[in-house]
């Protein structure tokens, strides 16, 4: 898609938008540093200029990453266009109990029903 156009004494030239996407690959766990963001920069004019948050480096990518945020400066050689993209780096994490809570219920009258908490399937049972 072309851009604006600009004149200039030697006739016009067309600047094409910088576009930025960030490609992740989430870290192998929560507490794992192994986790990758890599940009990818299309239009303006290259080469261009990338700083990562915190002093994590000038290339398109960075490793050994854990899970969080990290956000990149991407500017244009010629000043053009600054895009400011973010990479997030997620776990998804499942927590299962091993403990079981017991209550002391009050006498039942005619049926009674207890249930087994934290169990898969959860248990019922009758008394």
């Amino acid at each position: 898609m072309p851009g604006p156009t600009e004149r200039n004494q030697c006739g016009s030239i067309t600047i094409f938008p910088m576009y930025v996407a960030c490609n992740t690959t989430k870290p192998s766990s929560v507490t794992a540093s192994d986790g990758v963001a890599s940009l990818y920069i299309t239009g303006g004019t290259p080469p261009y200029s990338i700083q990562w948050n915190g002093g994590l480096g000038f290339s398109q990518s960075i490793y050994n990453l854990s899970v969080g945020t990290y956000t990149a400066t991407v500017t244009d050689s010629n000043g053009d266009f600054t895009i400011v993209s973010n990479c997030n780096l997620t776990v998804t994490t499942t927590t299962t109990s091993s403990t079981t809570t017991s209550t002391t219920l009050p006498p039942c009258v005619d049926f009674c029903l207890t249930f087994t908490l934290n169990t898969v399937p959860r248990a019922a049972s009758w008394y």
